[in-house]
């Protein structure tokens, strides 16, 4: 049933609405509030929650009940854990229970200051992994640190995550550790990638050539050669 608003649950959306939902993992925390977020904008409700200031009184007033409907919208995809911490403390107000999220999972303190850089130092890169994924990994904790006012060079973060690369990566690493020239980080992604291309396309091709040496062997050990008698002998 539609709010008095036009607003409401929008459980019409069918399967897009379950990646709206909040597992409750801080990992995922980023991610979720900006698809979210994103989600309230389409239904006009991203001001309200955000607190942005309407320009007479009777917006102020339309935002507020906004920021009503804003909540119902937000409890509908917390799980229960999440909706614990707030429902008590936040009742119909949106932005409180933004506030109150914002604090719990992707806040400043000490210890989960700690945890990130922690994760961060014992970062590996999965055999499985691709460098896309492996970066992705990185940066979520990068954002959660840099959203906790932590200051990361670009020279740290980079060697953080050569730390964690594969032997396989150890040409790339020693050239991006030997390199004259300054990198930014996004130049660092950008070099990764492009040698996980290079040496996957040199990779097909050794495989394409051993393929091809193996069918000419076996070929030539089916060849009875007409001197001797003998299979894979032949004379010229």
């Amino acid at each position: 049933m539609e709010h008095a608003t036009g607003y409401g649950p929008r459980r019409d959306v069918g399967s897009r609405w379950n990646h709206l939902c909040f597992d409750g993992d801080e990992r995922n925390y980023e991610l979720w509030e900006t698809k979210f977020l994103g989600y309230l904008r389409l239904l006009g409700l991203k001001a309200a929650i955000l607190d942005e200031p309407g320009e007479s009184e009777e917006e102020d007033k339309d935002l507020d009940e906004k920021n009503e409907v804003a909540y119902a919208e937000l409890i509908q995809v917390l799980d229960d854990r999440s909706l614990s911490l707030v429902m008590r403390d936040a009742r119909d107000d949106g932005r409180k229970v933004l506030k109150i999220l914002r604090e719990h999972y992707a806040g400043k303190g000490k210890p989960r200051v700690i945890s990130l850089y922690t994760e961060l130092t014992l970062l590996q890169k999965t055999p499985s992994e691709s460098v896309t994924d492996y970066i992705i990994r990185a940066e979520t904790a990068i954002t959660a640190l840099r959203n906790a006012e932590e200051t990361l060079s670009n020279g740290l973060l980079i060697a953080m995550v050569l730390k964690g690369l594969p032997e396989s990566f150890k040409p790339f690493s020693i050239h991006a550790t030997h390199s004259d020239k300054a990198m930014t980080f996004s130049e660092f992604k950008a070099k990764l990638r492009s040698y996980e291309s290079t040496e996957k396309a040199t990779c097909s091709e050794d495989n394409v050539m051993k393929a091809n040496n193996w069918k000419k062997e076996r070929d030539n050990a089916e060849i009875i050669c007409y001197n001797c008698g003998k299979k894979g002998s032949y004379s010229t």
